[in-house]
Formats: structure tokens, sequence, C-alpha cells
């Protein structure tokens, strides 16, 4: 069985898809600012939007060490012969 996946190639389908996520986005955080934080275990936790500003910036941090660990590791095209 084939899947298809012919409707992500549509006109203007990427940006649709932009806006579902940052729309997501949004709504994951603004839901942040009303759910109690009971069991944190910092202070800094109970700040509303934390957890999102904190993925981020992880993810962020996890592109950059990458592209370092990728110009350490890197070896010549000819290295194995």
């Amino acid at each position: 069985m084939k899947i298809s996946l012919q409707w992500i190639e549509r006109p203007g389908m990427l940006k649709r898809m932009w806006n579902v996520f940052v729309g997501i986005m949004v709504v994951l955080v603004a839901v942040d600012f009303f759910i109690p934080h009971e069991h944190t275990h910092l202070v800094f936790e109970t700040i509303p939007g934390f957890s999102a500003v904190y993925g981020f910036v992880a993810c962020v941090a996890l592109v950059l060490v990458a592209k370092i660990l990728r110009r350490v590791c890197k070896r010549d095209m000819n290295y194995y012969d």
C-alpha cells in the first residue's frame, strides 16, 4: 500500500501548514497561563510560557552544537581509502 503525499506539494500549502503550526504554538502557550503549576521543583518553572521558551532555546542549542560537531568530526572524502 503506497501512501500519497501529493497534497503537500500544492501551491500555498507550506504557508498554510506554517500558519497551523504557529497557531498551535500560540494556543499551547496561552493555555500555559491558565494551568496552575503545583508540582514545580524550581521557582522559574512557575513563569507562564517557560516550557515553550526552554524547549525553543534547547532546540536552537542542539542545532548549534551539531554544526560545531560537524566541523570537528568531518573527514575528507578519501579518508577511508
